[in-house]
């Protein structure tokens, strides 16, 4: 299995971030990255509409499943190709108190299968288009 890490500290509470990151009606009005429709209440074993933009215009859409919440905490979604063997990437978003007015907001997405193995460098290149959205929902939040 191979991890890649994203991080942001916020100055904000918990409940905050939270609301933020599970409202995806609203993205649009902080988020340039990342789109997720048809699942606003993270129903666990549902399926969802991912959309990721690259700063290249390169656009990439896939189906996600609703794979864990606890809310206030984390969430997480798995998108598989073929198989687990073939290739499964969990991406968890999680935030983590470090007192009652901030937060650390992490991106963490593991990587399993043959695919990760073999692109593993390239994967993780594509991902750090996800460090403008960290950006973007810090700035939104404190604003």
């Amino acid at each position: 299995m191979k991890e890649y890490i994203i991080k942001k500290n916020i100055n904000a509470s918990k409940e905050t971030v939270w609301n933020v990151i599970t409202d995806f009606e609203n993205y649009p009005k902080w988020n340039s990255v990342l789109k997720m429709d048809n699942n606003a209440n993270l129903v666990l074993g549902d399926k969802f509409d991912v959309s990721i933009e690259q700063p290249n215009t390169k656009q990439s859409n896939f189906k996600a499943t609703a794979t864990g919440k606890e809310e206030f905490q984390s969430f997480s979604a798995s998108q598989k190709i073929v198989g687990k063997w073939f290739f499964q990437a969990t991406h968890f978003f999680i935030v983590e108190e470090v007192d009652e007015e901030h937060v650390t907001f992490i991106q963490k997405w593991e990587l399993k299968g043959i695919i990760s193995s073999l692109f593993r460098k390239q994967i993780f290149k594509e991902l750090e288009v996800f460090k403008i959205m960290n950006k973007e929902l810090k700035e939104f939040i404190e604003e």
